[in-house]
Order: C-alpha cells, then sequence, then structure tokens
C-alpha cells in the first residue's frame, strides 16, 4: 500500500482501537493513522479501574496504553474529544462533530459499547454512578471509605469487582440483581453460586430477584427503594446493568446489526473497505456456527491484532477461544469457552481450587470455568483452552 493514499482511520479510541493502530505499524503499515475517540482520555485499560484504582494502588492516568508521546512517535494522529457523527461511504469520508470532513483509505469501527442508563426516579442524585470511564472510577474510589454503605445494582462482573474493593475498603456493601444468578450470561449457576458464596462468606449482602424502583435523597442519594418496599440507606450506589454496543453510526451508513456491527470471519462488514473489531464486532464464528460479539480485554487485544492484519490484506480468519477473567478478594476467576452454552457442569477440586467443565446435551467440552489461586488454575486454564481449540 502507498504512504500517499488516504489514512487508515479507526474510530473508536477505546482498547481495541488503540491496539489496532498499534499493530499497523508494527505490521508494517507505512502510511496514515488517524485515530478518534469520541472520550478526551488517552486511550486506557479498563480492567484496572474496578481493581487497582478502586484499591487505591493506581491512578486512572496510569491505566493509559502508552504516553501522549508515543503516538506522536508512531506518527498516529490522535484525536480525542471529536465524535463522528456520519459516514459517507459512498465518497470515502467521514463527518465530525466540529465540521470536519476527512478522507479514509479503509475504516475500522472500534467503537466499543456503553452502559444502560438508570432511569429510574432519582437517578441523577449525586454519588450514583456506572463503572466505565477514569472519571467514574476517581469519582467512586474516593467514596469507598472506611464505614461507608455501598449499595451494587448488578451482579456481574463489574458489580462483583466493586463490592469486593469496596468491602476490602472497608465499606458495608449489599449487591442487588433482578436475575436468578450472577454473570448469568456467561456463566453456569454451579460456577455463579461459588463465586458468590465467596462474597457471602466474606459479609457482603447479596441477594437475587430483587428489583429496584428509584432512590431517595436531597442532594446526593440516601436510601435505594426496592418493589418490595424496603429501603436500604446508603451512601453511594454503583451499577452495572448491562452495556449496549455502540453501533448506531454504523447502523445510519446502512452496516447495523441488532446487537452489534456485523462482521464475516475477517472482521469485515458488507462494505469491503469498512471492519470492525472489540466490543461492537459481532462476527460470524465457525467454531459456534453462530455470529459472536465478546465483551472482555482478551477478545479486544486478539481482535485488534488480526483485523490490522486484514486492513493490510492478509485475510486471517478469526475464531479465537474466547477467555476472560475477574480478580475478587484473594481468588480470580478464569474461563476459557463459551461455558454458558454447555447445560450440565462437572466439578473437580485442585488443592482448594475449583475447575468446572461445562458440556452440552451430546457431551461436548464447550466451556471451562475456574476459580481459585492463580498458582492452581492458570496452567489448567491454558490447557482446557488448547483443548477447547480443537473441538
Amino acid at each position: 500500500m502507498s504512504a500517499l493514499q488516504a489514512p487508515i482511520t479507526i474510530v473508536g479510541a477505546g482498547h481495541s482501537g488503540a491496539k489496532a493502530a498499534a499493530a499497523l505499524r508494527k505490521h508494517g503499515w507505512t502510511g496514515g493513522i488517524r485515530l478518534i475517540g469520541a472520550e478526551p482520555h488517552l486511550p486506557y485499560d479498563r480492567p484496572p479501574l474496578s481493581k487497582a484504582v478502586l484499591l487505591g494502588k493506581k491512578t486512572s492516568e496510569q491505566c493509559a496504553f502508552y504516553p501522549r508521546s508515543w503516538y506522536a512517535e508512531k506518527e498516529v494522529d490522535l484525536m480525542l474529544g471529536s465524535p463522528v457523527v456520519r459516514i459517507d461511504r459512498e465518497r470515502g469520508r467521514l463527518e465530525l462533530t466540529d465540521g470536519s470532513d476527512l478522507a479514509y483509505h479503509r475504516l475500522l469501527l472500534a467503537t466499543g459499547s456503553t452502559p444502560n442508563p438508570l432511569t429510574l426516579p432519582g437517578a441523577d442524585l449525586a454519588n450514583i454512578w456506572p463503572l466505565r470511564a477514569p472519571d467514574h472510577a476517581n469519582a467512586i474510589a474516593g467514596a469507598l471509605q472506611e464505614g461507608r454503605r455501598l449499595v451494587v445494582i448488578g451482579a456481574g462482573v463489574i458489580g462483583l469487582e466493586v463490592a469486593a474493593a469496596a468491602f476490602e475498603r472497608g465499606c458495608s456493601v449489599q449487591v442487588l440483581e433482578l436475575a436468578p444468578q450472577a454473570m448469568g450470561r456467561s456463566l453456569p449457576a454451579a460456577v455463579s453460586e461459588a463465586v458468590v458464596a465467596e462474597h457471602r462468606r466474606r459479609g457482603i449482602d447479596v441477594r437475587f430477584g430483587v428489583q429496584v424502583v428509584g432512590f431517595d435523597g436531597h442532594d446526593a442519594v440516601e436510601a435505594v427503594r426496592l418493589t418490595t418496599g424496603e429501603i436500604l440507606a446508603c451512601d453511594a450506589v454503583v451499577y452495572g446493568v448491562g452495556v449496549r454496543p455502540n453501533s448506531d453510526l454504523a447502523a445510519a451508513a446502512g452496516l447495523g446489526a441488532p446487537n452489534g456491527i456485523r462482521t464475516n470471519r475477517y472482521l469485515q462488514t458488507e462494505d469491503e473497505r469498512i471492519f470492525a473489531c472489540g466490543d461492537v464486532c459481532l462476527y460470524d464464528s465457525e467454531r459456534y456456527g453462530q455470529p459472536v460479539r465478546l465483551e472482555n480485554w482478551r477478545n479486544a487485544e486478539d481482535q485488534a491484532d488480526t483485523v490490522a492484519r486484514n486492513l493490510l490484506g492478509e485475510n486471517r480468519a478469526f475464531d479465537e477461544v474466547p477467555w476472560f477473567w475477574s480478580n475478587q478478594f484473594d481468588f480470580a476467576l478464569q474461563v476459557a469457552g463459551l461455558p454458558a452454552l454447555g447445560c450440565r457442569t462437572e466439578v473437580q477440586g485442585i488443592g482448594r481450587s475449583r475447575l468446572f467443565l461445562s458440556s452440552d446435551a451430546d457431551g461436548v467440552l464447550r466451556g471451562v470455568s475456574a476459580l481459585g489461586a492463580i498458582r492452581d488454575i492458570a496452567a489448567p486454564i491454558k490447557e482446557y483452552k488448547g483443548v477447547l481449540a480443537t473441538i
């Protein structure tokens, strides 16, 4: 490809977008790279926000993948706080909120996802936050003081990580979940129950089948109201009630899908010049025989590298075995494959740690979960990830 062509443009300066820019340089692209982000922050690593930052072990600024100087050294034109409002596919151009009109050679959509909002009465009170961006993490970390009362709405990965961090900071914590189990989209019930048991054993109040109807307070939240009429006094609320893929821009350009941006195995949309990666990417998976969209760190990394190669014409199919982890208290949860596709789970002990092997009705292994000390579970999960890759 000629360096004189219009730049390869990446819309979305999050994890996958930033790593795709790095991968383009790694794999030999010498032309222009433009990285456009709606947020004002340098691209940052999200997992530390719910762990290290909340525990005071790291600042949100230290979560940036690269310093600003890196982008200049790599000749990546970094445009932050500049949302794209329209893709003109016929002309190969983008329109930004400030009226800019930019040409692209190839376009990568790495627009990520957005937390579902709380639309309940009182949700606009102070001290009610999601946890998605550095500003959220900074505010929550400031509220996690000894003796404070925190209510966490949603027993997903983020909710449970926040609960663990808050408890370690000396807060009393209640976790409220409308569904019958924690992390229901990702884990079998047996694994979910084991994780929740670790929280309850330490004194965290985790409740299921609970619906919040509103919040009370003057300027800041003081209580959470439930459908049962119960009122839970609190000093702060953190919510994690799922996310939605940021696919509106693609949909307006005729490339949207009900649950993300649909691509083929090569992470390419029906427009041969436009690709997608990360949380927003709904890719055709030969491994699972269906479109798959993943919201985790490993997927953002792996897709960034594959899509960079494909932007440069390599045509590499993406169909990695999914893998994610969560660190809570002194234990780790690691998951390989898609165990939620299984209907039966076998439990194996490894010292004080446990493996959960999830198989479908035909006895085919669909996923493996591990709970316990990293020294116990890291090697088995790696081994089973290899096994899953051969199925």
